[in-house]
């Protein structure tokens, strides 16, 4: 009775201990972006993975055998899921070179995940993929980490939607705290985002607007063809111009969000109108003069506007070239550092600054030893 009341005592000594748990998590599949209702899909695989003392006695016996439904858990669950999503969970234990016993609790998910765009950068925009993990224990109980041992990745082979993104290959993990709204006391709950990254490609769609709307700016010229004594003429196709940039406006706005703030396509089709705009101005303001000087006004204003076109559009796209160069600059040192972390893991030397190997980034086949629940 004694040894029972003491097992009972070490048990529950066990549990008030804070835990940490090791997170990996594996983008095995994304299937789609959805960018206009911010979601994509697809199927990830995440470990869990703590120590468990309890098991330390089934090295090398049979561990289908354990009772996983009385032992500790760490009650993880993937937080910006969409919907129901399709999961199925199962058990495993693993032990180290010293004996030492860890628990794993590994599970599939395929569904929809919900991810924030930032389309600041649109068309030309980098968006990271994010999977939440978090904990319904409070953070003076269970501490979550990313798995060092084993650290997470993405599969890039049966990426689906590659004809309009490049996935890259690396896995970033950042901690996120969440405060659990359902609580009376609203405790702070421990949490791990896990993030690949994917790199837009501007399409036939994207660049179909920018041409169009670069070519119907620089149709405003044909209007000086026009003789200055018709200026009715002049301005009828100025707001003809117009009204075609105010559809391709409603085009590109199909494939964006509601967003709040502008994006670079909206930038550059808000430069155009505005360009127009001030066309069509002109041919209003000209015919108010009637001196024999008025030819070379507008003359002059003819060449204004195609030095003020020339550069506005140098501008732009120089200005998109170099943000895009720094912005992919930076998704690079991500996936080298992620390269070099790899070889790390693997026992290679990481001195060098350049990873020595491109890894296949594939996990391994998922053992399923242990019971399903």
């Amino acid at each position: 009775m004694d040894d029972f009341a003491d097992a009972v005592l070490h048990r529950e000594d066990v549990e008030k201990r804070k835990r940490t748990v090791y997170i990996k998590a594996v983008f095995l599949k994304i299937e789609d972006i959805n960018t206009i209702q911010e979601f994509f899909s697809g199927l990830v695989f995440v470990k869990a993975r703590w120590r468990e003392p309890m098991l330390d006695n089934y090295n090398g016996k049979d561990v289908s055998t354990i009772k996983w439904e009385g032992m500790w858990q760490p009650k993880l669950e993937i937080n910006n899921t969409l919907g129901e999503a399709k999961q199925q969970i199962w058990r495993d234990v693993q032990f180290n070179a010293s004996g030492e016993a860890f628990a794993l609790e590994k599970r599939r998910v395929k569904g929809n995940f919900t991810e924030r765009m930032e389309l600041q950068e649109f068309p030309f925009d980098i968006q990271d993929l994010s999977l939440l993990i978090t904990s319904d224990f409070k953070e003076e109980v269970i501490q979550l980490e990313e798995d060092e041992e084993d650290i997470s990745c993405v599969v890039t082979d049966t990426f689906v939607d590659e004809q309009e993104w490049d996935l890259k290959k690396f896995v970033q993990c950042e901690p996120r705290t969440t405060i659990d709204q359902f609580s009376k006391d609203k405790y702070r709950r421990p949490g791990l985002f896990f993030r690949c990254c994917v790199i837009r490609k501007a399409g036939f769609f994207i660049w179909n607007i920018i041409c169009n709307m670069a070519i119907i700016s620089a149709l405003s010229f044909t209007t000086f063809a026009v003789p200055r004594t018709l200026p009715q003429n002049r301005i009828q196709l100025s707001f003809i111009l117009i009204l075609a940039c105010v559809t391709f406006k409603f085009a590109a706005s199909q494939s964006v969000p509601k967003i709040s703030y502008l994006t670079h396509l909206d930038r550059y089709i808000l430069g155009s109108m505005i360009f127009l705009f001030f066309v069509a101005i002109w041919h209003g303001i000209v015919t108010r003069f009637d001196d024999d000087k008025t030819d070379n006004l507008d003359w002059y204003a003819y060449i204004t506007f195609i030095v003020i076109y020339v550069t506005v559009h140098a501008l732009f796209f120089i200005t998109m070239i170099v943000r895009g160069y720094k912005r992919r600059s930076l998704v690079q040192q991500r996936e080298t550092d992620y390269l070099m972390r790899l070889d790390r893991s693997h026992g290679l030397d990481s001195k060098s600054e350049v990873p020595k190997s491109k890894w296949r980034i594939r996990p391994g086949p998922a053992s399923k030893v242990g019971i399903k629940v």
